[in-house]
């Protein structure tokens, strides 16, 4: 693969499904249901999932009976997340170009932060707001910067099931929280690497105000906590005039 590729466009692959084969949804049950009480969408609403991943969250507001689409750039998570459940709309496409119109978009498990330029970054939420309907929600699940710093453990080890050993190195530069991540499987090695750019809630409100989002909640956890300097997630969300 050309090392001219973006970190995120070579990471999301058959690697990072063996990497993350643990995670279950019981963390993402907890977002929905947070998500559900406090924007009380209804079954009308378009919900968009973007960055979806395999559709995790997706999956949940589906089965639940809402209209749920899903937006991420990896065809390997695209396929096992239409796999894991036929008939959900996951289709590909770039964070910054979203198409389509929707009362509610969900950018979950950190998937913002991913360019290297603030521009291309600001860009998403612009795109975001774009696609909002009139009185739309924008709901933001990012990481909170001070509780990285506090509590960034620097390599960890372990073998996954399959006798592949991980090693994950992870530092804070120039802004960013990078780890990366390698894979020896004995006869074959693999190296990635992830880099997301610490924002800080004020300077996301920011961006929210910026481009005509009124920022109204800011929470630290999935279960709905206020934020705090120490809260382990950033969750701000909200909305676009009427």
């Amino acid at each position: 693969m050309s090392n001219s590729l973006e970190w995120f466009q070579k990471w999301f692959d058959e690697n990072y499904l063996l990497l993350y084969c643990h995670r279950d949804t019981s963390d993402a049950e907890v977002q929905v249901q947070l998500i559900l009480s406090t924007l009380k969408p209804g079954r009308d609403w378009k919900i968009l999932d973007l960055g979806c991943g395999n559709g995790r969250h997706s999956r949940i507001f589906h089965r639940k009976g809402f209209t749920v689409s899903g937006l991420d750039l990896s065809h390997t998570l695209l396929k096992d997340g239409r796999a894991r459940e036929p008939g959900l709309d996951l289709f590909q496409g770039d964070m910054r170009d979203i198409p389509g119109e929707y009362d509610v978009i969900l950018s979950l498990f950190t998937s913002f932060g991913y360019f290297l330029k603030d521009s291309d970054n600001k860009q998403v939420i612009a795109s975001v707001a774009a696609s909002l309907n009139p009185g739309g929600w924008f709901w933001m699940d990012f990481l909170n910067p001070a509780h990285i710093e506090k509590n960034l453990v620097p390599r960890t080890e372990r073998e996954l099931p399959e006798g592949v050993l991980v090693t994950e190195i992870r530092s804070i530069e120039d802004g960013f929280v990078k780890k990366e991540i390698h894979f020896d499987a004995g006869s074959s090695k693999r190296e990635y690497c992830e880099r997301v750019k610490l924002y800080s809630p004020e300077q996301l409100e920011w961006f929210f105000r910026d481009n005509g989002i009124k920022p109204v909640g800011r929470l630290g956890t999935y279960e709905g906590a206020p934020w705090a300097e120490d809260s382990p997630r950033t969750i701000i969300y909200g909305q676009v005039p009427q």
